[in-house]
């Protein structure tokens, strides 16, 4: 028989902490991704933080398959000069430590709108503007990893971890060999 761990809505990280936990495969906190090989492996990263935004487009690269669990879409900005310069005015370049949330959540929505053609998935990944961040995420190539075609952004919340699988609560079962937690 199988054991299966139910997960609650809002469950933090440190549930992984449990050693009952029937998850067979690797659990490693997202600090630590340069530390492990993921060649032609099953990979779920959960949640979004700046070490699962920076290392996305390698861990795609090797992965067999990468499945990305994120239920709140996070603003996320360029972090070369280069690409912020497509977006911006020469003036606020020069000056872009002074840009006030506001506007840097702005410019968050338009890296989006040109990174992600896909209108369901830049749907899936647009944060509510109304909601300031206290932080900003930066990558510039996240929105293109996403875009891969061995990996998936799934915004269902998790219902199951079993031996070696997530279960998402739509009932979409998704093969895991290595779980990535964000903060």
């Amino acid at each position: 028989m199988m054991k299966k761990i139910h997960l609650k809505q809002n469950s933090p990280p440190f549930f992984f902490q449990d050693s009952s936990l029937p998850f067979q495969g690797k659990i490693i906190h997202s600090t630590d991704i340069l530390l492990h090989d993921y060649s032609y492996k099953n990979v779920a990263i959960i949640g979004t933080d700046q070490f699962t935004v920076t290392h996305l487009s390698s861990i795609c690269h090797t992965a067999h398959s990468v499945v990305v669990f994120q239920t709140k879409p996070e603003f996320i900005l360029p972090k070369t000069k280069k690409i912020l310069q497509q977006l911006l005015h020469p003036l606020l370049i020069k000056n872009r430590h002074q840009l006030n949330h506001r506007i840097q959540s702005l410019i968050s929505l338009r890296f989006l709108d040109v990174k992600v053609l896909n209108h369901w998935l830049k749907r899936q990944l647009s944060p509510n503007i109304a909601s300031l961040p206290s932080d900003f995420l930066k990558s510039d190539d996240y929105y293109t990893a996403l875009q891969e075609n061995n990996c998936e952004l799934v915004t269902w919340p998790i219902k199951e971890i079993t031996v070696n699988t997530i279960i998402s609560i739509d009932g979409t079962i998704f093969p895991i060999d290595i779980i990535i937690l964000a903060n």
